[in-house]
């Protein structure tokens, strides 16, 4: 299944209340994204795993996975469509920050 369908079902499996499957798919689709290069998905993704491992306070990992979607190399053809999660991923790193001072 490509990277952007798992992304795709792990955002439903969220929708619906079932954070495990949806964080297992989110792995998935980083993984898989990571071996298509497909950048776009694989910004997305890690920004939404890092924002579901917020949400099950697992903060540390989160942080790392956020800085990860931030470190990810984006052509200036798919920048503006990672624009929206890059920016969501600083702010989550900034609350993340706020929260253990």
């Amino acid at each position: 299944m490509p990277a952007s369908r798992q992304l795709h079902k792990a955002l439903l499996l969220l929708d619906r209340g079932d954070p495990g499957r949806g964080e297992r798919l989110l792995r998935d689709a980083v993984t898989g994204a990571e071996r298509e290069g497909d950048v776009v998905t694989l910004v997305t993704a890690l920004c939404c795993l890092g924002e579901l491992l917020i949400e099950r306070g697992r903060t540390d990992d989160a942080g790392a996975v956020l800085r990860a979607g931030l470190a990810v190399r984006v052509d200036d053809e798919h920048e503006d469509l990672c624009a929206p999660d890059r920016r969501r991923a600083r702010q989550l790193l900034v609350d993340i920050a706020t929260r253990a001072s």
